[in-house]
This record gives structure tokens, sequence and C-alpha cells, in this order.
């Protein structure tokens, strides 16, 4: 059964650097830098391969009588839908077995990626890439909010992605844009989950 944990203890934390933290290229607004992270609790063992996961297109934010809105960031009462937190069953059994899992909020780009013509795949790919560069941080020197705890526990040389929906699009559009700035991340998996597919763009060389 792949739902069953394995054979280590794991740690939840996450990082967020704000809801107009990272703006993509030629995009029409801003995107938070938000994201969960699990790994083994020992890690001594480390370092450890990593996994990072896109959630698909839905609505940004919510109000009251379960309103729901397109809109980035939240206005006045309303709150930001987390749906990054929905990859938590799946990013607990991978860290129980070994692997960092980051699962990244991209609501930025869903409130307005239908104004671009690309419909947000460059975006995402680009805020994938962003969210890489502050693991390799981590990895190196460290950076707040978690200082040095986790230099040299990550191996990102081994690096697995999966995005569902648009999502999935997006981590396929990543892995073009990882090999376009000299492939500084080795991606081994890239799992498009039900994807749309408006842009094209296809895997070679990686495990699908």
């Amino acid at each position: 059964d792949p739902g069953t944990p394995g054979p280590l203890a794991f740690t939840r934390e996450e990082y967020d650097y704000g809801d107009t933290a990272f703006q993509p290229s030629n995009f029409p607004g801003p995107v938070e830098l938000r994201a969960s992270i699990h790994y083994p609790t020992n890690l001594a063992a480390g370092p450890f391969p990593v996994i990072v996961l896109l959630h698909g297109r839905h609505a940004t934010c919510f109000g009251g009588g379960g309103a729901q809105f397109l809109e980035w960031p939240c206005t006045g009462t309303h709150l930001p839908i987390p749906s990054y937190k929905g990859y938590d069953y799946v990013s607990e059994v991978l860290a129980s077995n070994g692997y960092v899992v980051v699962s990244v909020s991209a609501n930025g780009v869903n409130a307005v990626d239908n104004s671009v013509f690309d419909l947000g795949a460059l975006a995402r790919a680009e805020l994938m890439q962003q969210h890489l560069d502050i693991l390799k941080q981590f990895n190196t020197t460290g950076r707040a909010p978690f200082g040095t705890k986790f230099v040299g526990k990550f191996d990102l040389t081994r690096v697995g992605t999966m995005g569902h929906s648009r999502g999935g699009e997006g981590v396929v559009r990543h892995y073009v844009l990882n090999n376009e700035l000299g492939a500084p991340y080795g991606i081994k998996a890239v799992f498009p989950l039900a994807p749309v597919d408006f842009n094209r763009f296809v895997v070679n060389n990686a495990a699908l």
C-alpha cells in the first residue's frame, strides 16, 4: 500500500516571505513565497532527495458564508485558501520514507493567470525555480526562518516534481526552464497529475 507510512519520524514546518514577495516575468501581479516543508526528523541521516509539489488552479480567497474569490492578495476580511496544505497527507508518507517534501502555494498565479497568453505556465515554472533557489540557500548558507538547520541536508541533484492540473503543466514547463538555465537542479522525475496541456511543452530524459 503506497499510503502506508515509512519507518522514519518526520517534522512539518512552513516558511512564508509574504503575499507579494515574488514577481514572475511579464506577469500582471505579485505572487506569494509560502510553502510547507516535511522532512525526516533525524536530519543527521541526510542529505535527502527533494520533492516539490504544486497544486492546481482553485479559488484563492474565501469570505463569510463560504464565498470564494479569485483575487490576490486577499482584500478586506477575505482570507487565503491554503491549497498547498492539501498535499500534507502525501508529504507525510514521503517524508517518512526519507524525502524532503516542499508544497508550494501559488494563489498569486491562480488569481490572474487567465490574463496572460500561456495561462500562467511560465509564472508557475519560475515560482518552482524560486523555491528551489530558496532551498539552495537553506542548504548552503542557511536562511530565516530556519537558520542553519538545513545546511547540507538536501540533495538538490535528486529532485522530483509533481503538479496537478495547471500545476501539472507548470512542472513540465519548470523542467524546461531549469534546463534553459543550465540545469542548476537535478530534476530526475516529473509527475504531471491530470495536467492541462495548453502550451505543449514536453519532458525528455527524466522519469515521467
